[in-house]
């Protein structure tokens, strides 16, 4: 397979790895139809995947769905558990809704459900590229179930906007940092601290990855939300990092203008570092874009960029930039389950989702797909 040194004009090179590579080939879960795929790891040792517009093993569509994931690859079992029937949408077109940012403490799982601001003004395209414009509106709500997944409790109104929500763009695109089964291997430097982060502007081509972190036993109390404000975006070590109660008063932890997907980071204990990895398209989304533009070049072709850190805000060095991921095919949002990764940490397995537009056969990349790495240390 192949190997990719990290080169990037923006970011500085991991001292760690020299890059990253692939020892498989890709492979997509047959009758998985569904995208996105946030991870929850249960105390029990349960893997779950919250999964956005789909229609897994011959169900009905639905904006949103839940998977359990058996095993590990290439002998894992993905099943359907629910469509998360108590979640409702508005026929407000400013909150289109999915859902996002899974997290299992203990064996309570939470997921949050966060909306689309489709209200974008002067850009007349069709559907297709209004979802690839449209900004993050926020997180209506966080959910959670304890029956796995059977049952969710605190589920936002239908009807609920930017006046209620739980988080608000700089946080809508919500990942929560992996910390292995049920959140029990958090090191001993954070405490009793779940982290979470996000994207902004767009869940394709943001500008800015943001953090939060609340207490493991209050996640479901807004209250005890705190956001990242340190300056510098993770550029130099940070001891003490600044916390605020104000989510429009957080920093950065990385910058990338106009190409950061939906980013994702899971804590590899086997070599005591954070994993972030994110996908862009390689055109970045403007209002200003003709439509034929847009048309032409939008969604053609994914960059991969994947970097470690010894911090949940870093610093970060850059371990793999792939400016082709899968070409032909246009994957997105890459996440390195907790679980599948090797004792020693040097290596695991990649879940991804790709192809919604650009099929080079039918529907052969939407869906669940997994692929196994190494990290390739520097000598």
């Amino acid at each position: 397979m192949t190997n990719s040194e990290a080169v990037h004009p923006r970011f500085r090179r991991s001292a760690l790895f020299s890059g990253l590579q692939w020892v498989t080939e890709s492979a997509k879960y047959e009758g998985t139809k569904s995208d996105m795929h946030w991870l929850a790891w249960t105390e029990d040792d349960e893997l779950f995947s919250v999964d956005d517009d789909g229609q897994n093993f011959g169900s009905p569509w639905n904006f949103a769905n839940l998977l359990r994931v058996d095993g590990a690859p290439p002998h894992h079992v993905v099943s359907l558990v629910s469509q998360f029937p108590e979640l409702e949408r508005s026929e407000n077109p400013q909150c289109r809704r999915y859902v996002d940012g899974a997290l299992a403490v203990g064996n309570r799982i939470y997921v949050a459900a966060y909306d689309y601001d489709d209200l974008v003004p002067s850009f007349p395209v069709g559907h297709g590229q209004l979802d690839w414009i449209s900004p993050n509106g926020g997180v209506a709500g966080l959910m959670y179930s304890d029956d796995l997944g059977k049952t969710w409790q605190n589920v936002p109104s239908k009807d609920a906007g930017p006046d209620e929500y739980f988080l608000g763009p700089r946080f809508a695109g919500l990942a929560f940092v992996q910390f292995g089964p049920g959140a029990t291997s958090i090191p001993q430097l954070h405490g009793d601290y779940v982290y979470a982060l996000s994207n902004d502007s767009n869940w394709e081509t943001g500008d800015h990855i943001f953090l939060a972190r609340v207490p493991r036993d209050t996640v479901a109390d807004r209250n005890t939300w705190e956001f990242f404000a340190s300056p510098g975006e993770g550029a130099l070590p940070v001891d003490e990092p600044i916390w605020t109660g104000d989510e429009n008063k957080s920093r950065p932890i990385l910058r990338d203008p106009g190409r950061i997907g939906h980013p994702t980071m899971t804590f590899n204990p086997g070599i005591g570092r954070f994993l972030l990895s994110y996908s862009t398209d390689s055109v970045p989304h403007t209002f200003n874009t003709p439509r034929e533009v847009a048309e032409a070049t939008w969604v053609k072709r994914t960059e991969l960029l994947l970097f470690e850190g010894p911090t949940p805000w870093g610093p970060w060095g850059l371990i793999h930039h792939d400016d082709a991921w899968e070409t032909p095919h246009t994957p997105y949002l890459p996440q390195i389950p907790g679980k599948w990764l090797d004792a020693d940490g040097a290596g695991g397995w990649m879940i991804f989702s790709g192809d919604y537009v650009n099929h080079t056969g039918e529907d052969d990349y939407y869906g669940f797909m997994t692929r196994r790495f190494t990290l390739t240390p520097k000598s």
